[in-house]
């Protein structure tokens, strides 16, 4: 953008003097400048494109499960039960699926507002620089989730493969329909559009500030306080769960958990940014190596930021604790006959967990690589100080590392408090689920190495750039 600002000639202000068609062909033509890839690099518009079309192709695929458990007639007697355990896989897929949707809307969301920032100045109006990046966002989103939906029809004979009722399903089964598959792609592009709108925000108040960083970074006692008397007014209600119930129908019991559980992860989500604020201004304190310092810094600055980077290992962690449990539960009534419901519990827990890390890997590695262009100044200036690779490395590994920690603690935990009630402590520690969870967390912070990994070549190149 800055070679664009420097060689062009100072632009007429973009007002709207001239015919309304006129300013449309214009907002479109520099739209379509500005979104170049040779203007913002090709990653900002492949990455979030993939994760849109990631985020398209996991949520159709939940959405057509679920509706096969709910409509299927081979549910028979325990159609209820079917209906209601789908329901709540779709709810704990949900959320990651929308936070990597958010994610992929809000990457490199700082370098667009720099760019619009830039036009601010030129002249622009709010309206202008609006639709411009709302524009650029929903393309994109659009785009994204139209490739998804081609995937979900793709794979779709592979996912009619899965083992439910005594045997594969079939693709017809796990079709979500027309209406479902056109509601996911509106939906996508709704995130993405929301969040672009959202963003803009910082652009209005001034464009300057934006390009400053000017804001403060905010304080979250209340948020921290709220949320933590919410998590143990649930944790009392869930401990009495059974004399509740008994005051209530059964759907209306079942409504009940199905909000608690949902209560309480909507609880885990609200105060982690918190805690890795506090965190981050404690490390930074106590510091004792740039890394650390600059880490703590980072994390008490950006605390929502890196909360999101790492948040679906909470909800994975809490699918491990009550899918655990659950694979205790089938695995004890394997041995009796016509136990068909139990063999679908555990295949279930077993394609919602790998759903779950799926929505992991897209999300931590779309937010790894989001953040390594989004810190591109920063990534410049400690190189140009001096600092060496493995420092800069670790720093990162920091401000990933210390969140994710928290992030996996808190979702078992709140998984545990919500299981032990229903299923007993001896179904939560049995073996299996021992094994799944711990397999979880193995393969959760594998994961999210890996991610940190995978975007040190992008951190090289910025450094290769800045050097050159």
């Amino acid at each position: 953008m800055s070679a664009f600002v420097g060689t062009a000639a100072p632009p007429a202000p973009l007002t709207t003097t001239g015919a309304a068609s006129g300013g449309i062909r214009r907002l479109t033509s520099l739209t379509m400048l500005l979104s170049r890839p040779s203007r913002q690099g090709s990653s900002a518009i492949l990455l979030p494109l993939t994760a849109f079309a990631v985020t398209t192709t996991l949520l159709l695929t939940v959405a057509g499960g679920t509706r096969m458990f709910l409509t299927d007639p081979r549910t028979g007697d325990a159609a209820f039960m079917y209906g209601v355990l789908s329901v709540l896989a779709l709810l704990l897929l949900a959320i990651p699926t929308a936070t990597l949707g958010a994610a992929a809307a809000r990457l490199s969301s700082r370098r667009r507002n720099d760019r619009l920032s830039t036009l601010r100045l030129l002249g622009a109006t709010n309206t202008e620089v609006s639709a411009m990046a709302v524009g650029e966002a929903s393309v994109v989103a659009l785009a994204g989730a139209l490739v998804g939906a081609a995937v979900y029809a793709a794979v779709l004979p592979l996912i009619g493969m899965l083992p439910f009722f005594g045997g594969p399903v079939g693709a017809a089964a796990v079709w979500a329909g027309w209406p479902i598959v056109a509601a996911a792609v509106v939906g996508v592009t709704l995130i993405a559009t929301l969040s672009a709108v959202a963003s803009l925000r910082r652009v209005r108040l001034t464009p300057l500030g934006v390009r400053r960083r000017t804001q403060a970074p905010p304080r979250r006692t209340a948020v921290l306080v709220t949320a933590g008397i919410g998590i143990v007014v649930v944790s009392v209600v869930v401990a009495q769960f059974s004399s509740v119930a008994a005051l209530l129908a059964p759907a209306a019991a079942l409504g009940l958990l199905l909000a608690l559980f949902a209560g309480a992860l909507a609880l885990v989500n609200l105060i982690g940014a918190p805690i890795v604020a506090a965190r981050g201004r404690s490390l930074a304190r106590r510091a004792r190596s740039a890394p650390q310092l600059i880490a703590g810094r980072e994390l008490a600055a950006h605390a929502a930021t890196a909360w999101r980077r790492v948040s679906s290992i909470a909800m994975i962690s809490f699918i491990a604790v009550v899918g655990g449990s659950g694979i205790a539960i089938a695995d004890l009534a394997e041995a009796e006959p016509g136990m068909t419901l139990f063999a679908d519990i555990r295949t279930g827990v077993l394609v919602t967990l790998g759903g779950g890390f799926l929505l992991l890997a897209a999300s931590v590695g779309v937010s790894q690589a989001a953040s390594v262009l989004d810190d591109r100044d920063l990534i410049v200036g400690l190189d140009r100080l001096g600092m060496p690779p493995a420092d800069l490395a670790r720093a990162r590994r920091i401000t990933v590392m210390l969140p994710l920690r928290w992030a996996a603690a808190g979702g078992a935990a709140v998984g545990a408090v919500l299981a032990l009630p229903i299923v007993g402590l001896s179904l939560v520690v049995a073996p299996l689920s021992v094994l799944v969870i711990a397999l979880t967390f193995t393969a959760g912070f594998g994961a999210v190495a890996l991610a940190l990994l995978a975007s040190r070549p992008l951190v090289t190149a910025i450094r290769r750039g800045a050097a050159g």
